[in-house]
């Protein structure tokens, strides 16, 4: 464990405030539990600065990645913390320095000990992005006697699709106090999508117009070697294909490294073009040793494969490159994406394959044909901006409590 993962863990279990939290203005706690959180909860970040500037926002995030990415995502005078442990001294230590008048969780973050301090203290909780499983709908039912007061005690709860709004409610949640916006992931990906970005990593990169560009990211398990095969195999008849590769976890860059080693394939670390001094491009192949690059890097693509779907994980965020108007391929294990695969296989730009023989045929069609992938961006754009504004209605929603009679704690919140 690298020296500033140890630091956050210290963190979490001592949580501190770097200055004193303003006592006369609007406070506002933020929590998300990693990066796919944290995602979500950028948009709202973003609108709840600009629609009340002199409030002061706080965000707390549960994992070394997520507070790394939330970091340099964050607009900068909002201060991001590691989340205090689901113990009593933790919490009641942030909460201290805090003292925020309305507490916003992103998700499905329901912890007891935390929740009971903020139910004690009158702070008013809000759920946005909610989403629950069936299985993390039984596992609360099973331990109802703890988990029953958190859902009874929620204020709001704006949740992702109607089916998970209907699970929330069977755990005890009043039904006046739900409704289903969307995610604000959407929000933030568009936020995000800065065409600048792709004119600067192409010349970061060395990528000549007109060359075309694979991009696999999120890869689990096999994932890692069998998209590297379906490069190859498309290699033979279009020479000039460039290949970006990322895994999900830095712990597996090492087995593709070693897979284009022992066949004699060269290769560039993205972290070499990150380095001062400008590298020149020696490789086709060039492997994702980076978190945090992926979004931006998908810009570059017109091959475009979400992993973590050619393997029983369930999909990873197969919106991020439709953000940048690409068509996205991934495979048939999309439990956790089922919603967005649904959206986005009704407007064309989804595609589920069945295998990598199946990938490689309709990517060698594209290449063949490669006016198509301009009508592709035209349905991709359209169906992104569909299902964009969640982030809009949830900061209305947020802020109709904050301004609200019973979210005035201290009598001096306000515009």
């Amino acid at each position: 464990m690298e020296g500033w993962e140890r630091r956050f863990w210290r963190r979490r279990l001592f949580p501190y405030l770097d200055g004193a939290a303003a006592k006369n203005r609007p406070r506002l706690w933020l929590h998300a539990a990693s990066v796919g959180e944290v995602t979500g909860a950028l948009a709202v970040i973003r609108r709840l600065r600009a629609a009340r500037p002199g409030a002061a926002i706080f965000f707390t995030v549960g994992t070394p990645q997520g507070y790394r990415f939330a970091r340099a995502k964050v607009p900068a005078d909002v201060p991001v913390l590691p989340a205090p442990l689901d113990v009593p001294w933790s919490v009641h230590a942030l909460l201290a320095s805090l003292s925020p008048d309305l507490f916003v969780a992103f998700e499905s973050e329901f912890w007891p000990v935390l929740h009971g301090a903020l139910r004690r203290r009158g702070v008013p909780v809000v759920l946005l992005n909610g989403r629950l499983s069936q299985k993390s709908l039984e596992n609360y039912r099973r331990f109802a006697a703890i988990f029953r007061p958190i859902f009874r005690s929620l204020r709001l709860a704006a949740m992702k699709s109607e089916a998970d709004r209907r699970r929330l409610l069977a755990l005890g949640v009043p039904e006046e106090r739900t409704l289903v916006t969307g995610s604000t992931k959407v929000d933030t990906l568009m936020d995000r999508a800065d065409p600048e970005a792709k004119l600067r990593w192409r010349e970061r990169l060395q990528v000549p117009e007109g060359v075309p560009v694979m991009v696999a990211g999120s890869l689990r398990g096999r994932e890692c070697t069998d998209l590297l095969q379906v490069f190859q195999s498309l290699k033979g008849s279009t020479p000039d294909l460039l290949g970006v590769l990322a895994p999900r976890h830095l712990d597996r860059v090492p087995v593709l490294e070693e897979w284009l080693r022992v066949r004699g394939i060269p290769y560039d670390n993205l972290s070499s073009f990150l380095e001062s001094g400008k590298k020149r491009r020696s490789a086709d192949v060039i492997v994702v040793d980076r978190i945090g690059y992926l979004f931006d890097l998908y810009a570059l693509g017109d091959l475009i494969f979400c992993g973590g779907s050619l393997v029983p994980v369930g999909g990873h965020n197969i919106l991020e490159p439709v953000a940048w108007g690409k068509t996205v391929f991934y495979g048939p294990h999309v439990n956790t994406v089922r919603e967005e695969h649904e959206i986005l296989s009704r407007a064309g730009v989804g595609v589920c394959v069945t295998s990598c023989e199946d990938l490689s045929a309709r990517w060698r069609e594209l290449l063949i044909k490669p006016e198509r992938l301009g009508a592709h961006r035209r349905r991709a754009l359209e169906a992104i901006r569909k299902m964009a504004g969640a982030a809009d209605r949830q900061v209305a929603l947020v802020l109709e409590i904050l301004d609200g009679p019973a979210g005035r704690r201290g009598g001096h919140l306000g515009a």
